[in-house]
């Protein structure tokens, strides 16, 4: 018979799916398998009963999957939250950590410069009252190094030293003929020494520009 004609009588043929109408059997069908009868098979599933179980515990694991779903969503939103509060509560304690370092170098550098104006104002005499020691004492420094070696000296003093400069350096200043001089713009802790052969400024802004030349200078 030609090719053509068989194809013509000949249908293709599909098996349909076949089940068992109890599932327990599924256990044993490898190894008695001889006991199925035709009977214990169906074209359909007609076990509702283990159908509608099927379908509950897949529903289950689905809502179960969508549960474990959204609780991550949820938990990863929340640390995402949480993530970002614990990045503000970082950031504004930085800031208040900064700020509050700055207010104590500013307050630190103001008590520093302080102490050192103080120290310093001091060292060179510059009070804005009068310190009768310091004055005296670098008075007398200056006669007892170069005052009896000086050609028609001068002592220019502030007039509201007058008293004090001749109550204690009468003698001297009548032997060795010094003369005082009295000028308002000469500090109350200053003096200046004037002579033929030398002129010794003590004043205040002299003395500051010595500890200038001694901060700037290779001497320091």
């Amino acid at each position: 018979m030609p090719n053509s004609i068989l194809e013509k009588t000949w249908k293709r043929w599909y098996p349909e799916k076949i089940f068992l109408k109890n599932t327990k059997k599924n256990k044993i069908i490898l190894f008695h398998f001889d006991k199925f009868k035709k009977e214990d098979f169906s074209l359909e599933l007609q076990n509702t009963k283990n159908y509608s179980v099927d379908k509950k515990e897949f529903e289950r694991d689905l809502m179960k999957t969508k549960g474990y779903e959204i609780g991550f969503k949820k938990g990863f939103l929340q640390s995402q939250e949480e993530s970002v509060l614990l990045k503000n509560k970082l950031n504004n304690l930085f800031l208040d950590f900064e700020k509050a370092l700055s207010m104590f170098e500013n307050a630190l550098f103001s008590q520093l410069l302080n102490t050192v104006l103080k120290i310093s104002s001091y060292v060179i005499g510059k009070n804005i009252d009068i310190d009768e020691s310091m004055l005296i004492n670098y008075i007398t420094n200056i006669i007892k190094k170069d005052g009896i070696f000086l050609k028609k000296p001068q002592l220019v003093i502030h007039p509201n030293n007058k008293k004090l400069i001749e109550s204690t350096f009468k003698d001297f200043l009548n032997t060795y003929k010094w003369t005082l001089i009295f000028d308002d713009n000469i500090d109350l802790n200053g003096c200046k020494i004037k002579s033929e052969n030398i002129d010794i400024d003590a004043t205040v802004d002299a003395r500051w520009q010595e500890v200038c030349r001694f901060i700037y200078s290779e001497e320091y």
